[in-house]
């Protein structure tokens, strides 16, 4: 007999609490392994990092379909397994060679991930599923900052032996979280809705602008964990160790109030205003971290926290938003499919953000500040009309009757 809903959500959620954490003390190491340890240079394994990345994107689409068709379950426990052998491979990696073909490896892993946790989630959250990844958002930023303090070790013990140790414990973790996967009973496919024709996600260009305009919103991400870091200690008199704080207070946040902020964002249009609500909220975040720059230490200090908090807001409504929107303009049988295409638009966001913000925010002065919050204010504004036209394309084609032969 299947397990009723709440222990198929237990069970899932320890699997990916597994995988976050595994992903969180890897994280902050795997430059330092490439550098430190096999010696290749710091350009080098940024620029192969990059490109990965952005080549690995394009499985989430494939995986997707996949777990569409012969269930998120089995596709699942094959990718963490094959993610494993990925990141054990690390441990053989001795030069330029080595490196770009793991590493494209590993990246085509992380591509599909989204596409079979988003598969797996839409399908064990059944009608709760927004609330229930709102859910899982708290638990990956507490695995994540778990992880990030035992990567901590490692980093501080800048050794060959604790990399190693490290990677295997993230090789461990994928290998868990398999398991615990494998406790699931088997998901089916959902069946295609009656009467509808076939039609790939990737040929549905109102839900790829929807994506896309997701993307160019999460360049906040970057912002928080890339350009703070260098403006705090580089450009305001805010003392360096408020860094630390500004992950600590961001983290913090979201494990408390993620779920509240995502309570009753639930149908595409929530999902389309919590959005349009995120890009004021994250352009006035930007413009208090960029006025920490022309105030004494402590005023800087306080501006830089009230903005990670204010940004850390627009992160939950973000979040909330793409959840309803990614979950809802997806037909049910299409949901890897459909989450696979998603992360291919707000990764791409993710890959040009380092170069966007360096441009726009260390290169061109206050101009570029005014032009990056003014792009977050439009993103914001366009998702409603651009999503209102998506919903109405499913609802046409779930409409259309089923042609005979």
């Amino acid at each position: 007999m299947a397990r009723d809903g709440r222990s198929l959500r237990r069970g899932l959620a320890a699997a990916l609490f597994v995988r976050y954490l595994g992903a969180g003390s890897w994280a902050p190491l795997q430059v330092l392994f490439f550098v430190r340890s096999v010696g290749l240079s710091t350009g080098n394994v940024v620029l192969g990092l990059t490109a990965a990345g952005l080549a690995g994107l394009a499985a989430g689409p494939i995986v997707g379909r996949l777990a569409d068709r012969f269930g998120p379950r089995e596709v699942g426990i094959a990718g963490l397994v094959a993610q494993a052998g990925a990141a054990a491979a690390l441990l053989t990696v001795d030069g330029m060679g080595g490196f770009l073909v793991v590493i494209t490896l590993i990246a085509l892993g992380r591509g599909a991930f989204p596409a079979i946790s988003g598969a797996l989630i839409a399908y064990v959250g059944g009608p709760d599923k927004v609330a229930y990844r709102a859910r899982i958002y708290s638990l990956q930023n507490l695995a994540m900052v778990s992880g990030s303090l035992l990567g901590g070790l490692a980093l501080q013990a800048d050794t060959r032996t604790a990399y190693t140790i490290a990677i295997c414990a993230d090789v461990v973790s994928y290998l868990v979280a398999a398991l615990l996967v494998a406790r699931l009973p088997h998901l089916p496919p959902v069946p295609r809705e009656s009467g509808g024709r076939q039609r790939y996600a990737l040929a549905d260009k109102p839900f790829l602008a929807v994506s896309m305009l997701a993307g160019t919103l999460v360049m906040f991400d970057v912002f928080m964990t890339v350009l703070m870091p260098v403006w705090i200690a580089e450009y305001t008199d805010a003392p360096r160790w408020t860094v630390s704080l500004v992950f600590a207070l961001s983290c913090g946040l979201v494990v408390l109030l993620q779920t509240r902020v995502a309570r009753g964002v639930e149908t595409p249009r929530d999902g389309a205003l919590a959005m349009r609500r995120s890009g004021p909220v994250i352009a006035a975040a930007m413009g208090l971290v960029f006025a920490a720059a022309h105030v004494s230490t402590y005023t800087a200090m306080g501006l830089v926290l009230v903005g990670t908090a204010a940004l850390t807001f627009g992160e939950m409504l973000f979040t909330a938003g793409e959840y309803a929107l990614s979950f809802g303009l997806a037909p049910e049988h299409a949901q890897g499919e459909y989450q696979g295409v998603f992360s291919v638009g707000v990764g791409i966001g993710g890959a040009v953000a380092p170069t966007v913000l360096n441009a726009l925010c260390l290169s061109a002065g206050p101009v570029g500040w005014i032009a990056l919050v003014a792009i977050m204010v439009a993103a914001g504004a366009a998702v409603p009309p651009v999503a209102a036209i998506a919903e109405r394309g499913r609802g046409l084609r779930e409409a259309e009757p089923r042609p005979t032969g």
